[in-house]
């Protein structure tokens, strides 16, 4: 509702309206190994839930997406700047959690279950919907570096970029996304031209205008 309302009315909360003109995108974040409900027809709107168990993956991801693009519908109408919707998904747990990210997100993080769904895939790389990974953070947690899919992705032409994941916990210096850059192009020998390729995939995830845009939209306000 926040974001609403400064959008009505910048001048509601200046510090807030500002802040949005440097956000992107919004990210979703959760452990997707937890058991959840099965996805039903029938299940409460956000505002009439009483249930003691969380929603499952697929009904946040909606009703987050839905909001998103009402608002980005709205503040297009202003003449402000919108945001993508990048959730986590794929990382682990259920499936469907990539079907609906398919569905639903403009790009995704982690996505490694993608390797085990070949139709969901495919859908990825037809689509082009992008996919940030974080070899380094995954292999913490999650994925032996050495099984990582992320190189696999990228040679078969799928829109992948390097991201950092929980820099504080599972990176070793103050610059996480060299880490990730450094290791993976020693790991997988790639080359110059494979790493801009990467880093331009990135940049085109991150959402924001180009430079001319963003000065257009600052002289505006």
């Amino acid at each position: 509702m926040p974001l609403f309302e400064v959008t009505i009315d910048p001048s509601s909360n200046p510090e807030l309206h500002e802040i949005l003109n440097d956000i992107s995108g919004f990210d979703s974040v959760d452990n997707e190994s937890e058991l959840e409900p099965i996805l039903e027809t029938s299940l409460p709107p956000p505002d009439q839930w009483n249930l003691q168990t969380n929603p499952p993956y697929a009904y946040y991801l909606y009703y987050m997406w839905a909001n998103i693009v009402a608002l980005n519908n709205f503040r297009q109408l202003k003449g402000f700047n919108t945001f993508s919707f990048r959730p986590h998904s794929g990382v682990c747990g259920s499936r469907s959690h990539l079907s609906a990210a398919f569905l639903l997100a403009n790009s995704i993080s982690h996505g490694l279950n993608l390797e085990k769904v070949p139709v969901l895939h495919f859908l990825f790389y037809l689509a082009q919907i992008g996919v940030a990974v974080s070899p380094l953070g995954e292999d913490a947690i999650y994925r032996e570096y050495e099984k990582n899919p992320f190189n696999d992705f990228f040679k078969e032409g799928m829109n992948v970029s390097l991201s950092t994941d929980n820099p504080l916990q599972l990176h070793q210096t103050d610059d996480p996304l060299l880490e990730e850059y450094s290791i993976a192009a020693k790991m997988w020998k790639w080359s110059v031209v494979d790493m801009s390729e990467i880093a331009r995939n990135s940049v085109m995830h991150s959402g924001f205008p180009n430079r001319k845009s963003r000065m257009v939209r600052r002289q505006f306000l």
